[in-house]
């Protein structure tokens, strides 16, 4: 099979989940497998491996006599969701110009259930290829704003997502070391930078954003390494910061 025929393919059947998963509404919260084949025309062979592949990913649970519901993790996405649609419409204005200010790509990123998701991107004129879109998860132990999250993060909190993500190996143990270095560096200074970590040639300056002591986001610019040098990145450092301390201040209100 081409590669071009596996893309499709999986991207069909990750659309046919979804239909399950949104085949549950609140006049129908509760449905064995057959009727979520039924009401999304997927055949039942398929609707049951699907049904299993959301039960694994704590979305759907089992009830009685073979029927299921959503779990309260579909309720925290969506107010995830929303949360998220608030802040990109109040950071926008905030994110365009930062990016006309510095020529770079400005992106915004939160913790969604724990993983760190690129949650809305604003372009500029000379255009960056990333790897990820926004929606998608970023590597979990890499990049700016990822530093400057989980450095937001409570300290039991801190260590316990650096085991989830780092362990085993001697290799682990160094990444696990630098990692923490550079976490408790972003924690202090509410501030961090990275280098190559998930693009080739591409560095990043990234700053949180705050609603009171509460940590909302994580705001970075994205830029072709290079085209800058030292005086250069620590412009683009001052105006993250400059950036994200005015969008925490909307945030507050």
């Amino acid at each position: 099979m081409s590669e071009a025929k596996q893309a499709r393919v999986g991207a069909d059947s990750a659309r046919r989940v979804l239909e399950l998963l949104f085949a549950f509404s609140e006049d129908r919260p509760v449905a064995s497998v057959r009727e979520l084949a039924d009401r999304t025309e997927v055949p039942l062979p398929s609707a049951h491996r699907y049904v299993a592949l959301l039960r694994e990913l704590g979305l759907v649970a089992e009830g009685e006599r073979g029927r299921y519901h959503l779990t309260p993790r579909v309720a925290a996405l969506g107010r995830a969701a929303q949360a998220a649609a608030s802040l990109i419409d109040l950071a926008e204005p905030f994110m365009r110009e930062l990016a006309h200010e510095i020529g770079e790509t400005v992106l915004l990123a939160q913790l969604v259930d724990g993983r760190p998701v690129c949650v809305h991107r604003v372009e500029a004129n000379r255009r960056l290829r990333l790897s990820f879109e926004p929606g998608q998860d970023l590597p979990p132990v890499r990049g700016a704003s990822v530093k400057v999250l989980v450095g937001s993060m409570a300290e039991a909190d801190r260590f316990a997502y650096i085991d989830r993500w780092l362990s085993g190996g001697a290799d682990a143990e160094r990444q696990r070391a630098e990692f923490v270095d550079e976490v408790t560096q972003a924690a202090t200074r509410g501030w961090s930078t990275s280098s190559h970590e998930i693009d080739d040639g591409v560095w990043a300056a990234a700053s949180l954003i705050t609603e009171g002591e509460k940590p909302v986001a994580a705001l970075s610019a994205a830029c072709a390494d290079f085209r800058l040098d030292d005086d250069h990145r620590k412009y683009i450092v001052d105006q993250v910061r400059a950036t994200a301390e005015r969008i925490s201040r909307a945030v507050r209100g």
